[in-house]
C-alpha cells in the first residue's frame, strides 16, 4: 500500500472507533413492542441480498446507490438529534457544514464529508436495529455475518459485486453513500452497520464502550497488514473478533463471585464442654 492509501485506511479505522464510541444509551422503551428476533437477520441478509442482488440483476446497483443517496441525509439527521453523544445544536451546525464539502472539488474533503455522512446514516440504523431485536439474536447475526462476509470473499463474489457497483457508478453524480471511501480505501455500507450495532449494544456502559472503540479501531488497522498478500479483505472479522472479546469480559466481570472460604478454627474440646472456663 501506499502511503497514501495507509492514511486512507487509518483515518476509516479511525471513524470506526469513533462510530462505536459515539452512540448514547436509548432514552425510552417506545420500541419495545416492536422488538422481534427477525430483525437481527438483516445484518447477514444486507450482505447476502446486496451481493447476489447486484449480480442477479445489474441494474440493482444503481438502486442501492439511489435508495443509499436518498435515505443516508435522512438518517444521518436522526442520528445526530436521536442517538449520538454531544450538543445537538452543534451537530446541526456540522451537518451543512459537511454537506457544503461535498460540493468542494477538491476530492479529499468531499470523499471525507461523504465518509462521515455515510457513518450517521449507518449509525441510526444499527441504534435502530439494537432497539427492535433481542441481545442473544444479535450476537448470533453478528457471527453469522462475519461467516457470510468471508464467504463471499473467499469465493469472489464479493469482488464481483464490488465491480459491478463501481462499473455502475463510475459516471454518476450521485453522492456515494453506498460506502465510505477515501481513495482507493473503501469500508462497505454493512460494515459500518455492524460497527454502530456494536457501539448501540455497549451505549450506557461507557468503560465498555470505550474498550470496544479502541479495539475495533486496532484490530481494524492491524487487518490492513494482510493487504500485503491480498486486495481485498473480510471487513467485519475485526469487529467480530471485537464484539467477542468484549461480551466475553463482560461476562467475565459479571459472574457471581465464590465468598473466600474460611479456615476452619480448632476449638480445644474443654472449651465446647458444658461450663467452658467456668469448670477450670
Amino acid at each position: 500500500m501506499s502511503p497514501a492509501a495507509v492514511g486512507s485506511f487509518c483515518t476509516l479505522t479511525a471513524l470506526q472507533g469513533i462510530l462505536v464510541a459515539l452512540p448514547r444509551p436509548p432514552g425510552s422503551d417506545a420500541w419495545e413492542r416492536l422488538r422481534s428476533p427477525g430483525w437481527a437477520l438483516a445484518l447477514p441478509g444486507s450482505l447476502l441480498a446486496g451481493s447476489f442482488g447486484v449480480l442477479a440483476l445489474h441494474a440493482f446497483a444503481t438502486v442501492l446507490a439511489v435508495l443509499a443517496a436518498i435515505t443516508t441525509p435522512v438518517l444521518a439527521v436522526l442520528a445526530v438529534t436521536k442517538v449520538a453523544r454531544g450538543s445537538r445544536v452543534l451537530w446541526l451546525v456540522v451537518l451543512p457544514a459537511l454537506g457544503a464539502a461535498l460540493a468542494v472539488h477538491w476530492s479529499w474533503p468531499a470523499e471525507l464529508a461523504a465518509s462521515i455522512l455515510t457513518a450517521l446514516g449507518c449509525l441510526a440504523v444499527g441504534a435502530a436495529l439494537v432497539r427492535l431485536s433481542p441481545l442473544r439474536w444479535l450476537a448470533a447475526a453478528i457471527a453469522a455475518m462475519c461467516v457470510v462476509d468471508v464467504v463471499l470473499i473467499a469465493t469472489g463474489v464479493g469482488q464481483q459485486t464490488q465491480a459491478l457497483m463501481d462499473h455502475a457508478l463510475s459516471n454518476s453524480r450521485l453522492p456515494e453513500f453506498h460506502q465510505a471511501q477515501l481513495g482507493t480505501v473503501s469500508k462497505d455500507y454493512p460494515d459500518l452497520v455492524l460497527t454502530a450495532v456494536l457501539g448501540s449494544i455497549l451505549a450506557g456502559r461507557a468503560a465498555l464502550q470505550r474498550t470496544a472503540a479502541v479495539l475495533v479501531a486496532v484490530l481494524a488497522s492491524a487487518n490492513g497488514v494482510l493487504f500485503l498478500i491480498a486486495d481485498v479483505l473480510p471487513a467485519t472479522v475485526p469487529l467480530g473478533v471485537a464484539a467477542a472479546v468484549v461480551f466475553g469480559l463482560d461476562r467475565w466481570r459479571s459472574r457471581p463471585r465464590r465468598p473466600a472460604r474460611r479456615r476452619p478454627v480448632l476449638v480445644p474440646a474443654l472449651l465446647r464442654q458444658p461450663g467452658g472456663f467456668e469448670g477450670l
